[in-house]
């Protein structure tokens, strides 16, 4: 829509950027995976939501070809790239099998109210604009600084905590 209509480019244009988004969304699983596998699944999470961030962004100040390229595969990828790095992510944090089905249930259900409260938020915002699709942009990068800042300062409080275990433990011995 913002291709086709916001940038007056018509349907065909548009349709394009689809094809771009799809095949982001064909390799994304595995390129994650691929990248999981190299660096851990912590690293890879970050990485995923920093280079989102940046493909949300940029729309903030350009539209041309390579942008809108970029910003169609980068995030094509991570619509379904981000479900196998956050199951491994959640893999990572709990050892035990039923406190990992409890935090991947938890994760599915927030992640489904989550994803219709944005939709109704943004179409809201949209509307309220007058179909300003840059709010919407900005909106979205921020909701991914967010979460990245979520996953930064969670890392930093486990490395913290396992820190002070380990300082504790030497003095008590």
């Amino acid at each position: 829509d913002y291709v086709a209509r916001g940038l007056h480019a018509g349907i065909g244009v548009g349709a394009a950027y689809w094809v771009l988004f799809g095949l982001g969304a064909l390799a994304g699983p595995a390129v994650a995976g691929l990248v999981a596998d190299r660096t851990g699944f912590a690293r890879a999470l970050y990485a995923a939501l920093a280079l989102q961030v940046v493909a949300v962004g940029c729309l903030l100040v350009a539209s041309d070809a390579v942008t809108l390229s970029f910003s169609s595969v980068v995030i094509g990828a991570f619509v379904p790239g981000n479900v196998p790095l956050v199951l491994g992510r959640t893999q990572e944090i709990f050892a035990d099998p039923g406190e990992r089905q409890s935090a991947w249930s938890a994760a599915t259900i927030s992640f489904g109210v989550g994803q219709a409260a944005a939709a109704y938020v943004m179409s809201s915002v949209f509307s309220y604009t007058g179909g300003a699709y840059r709010t919407l942009f900005a909106l979205g990068a921020l909701a991914l600084v967010l979460a990245l800042a979520v996953q930064l300062i969670g890392e930093a409080a486990t490395r913290l905590e396992e820190v002070v275990l380990a300082v504790l433990h030497r003095h008590l011995q």
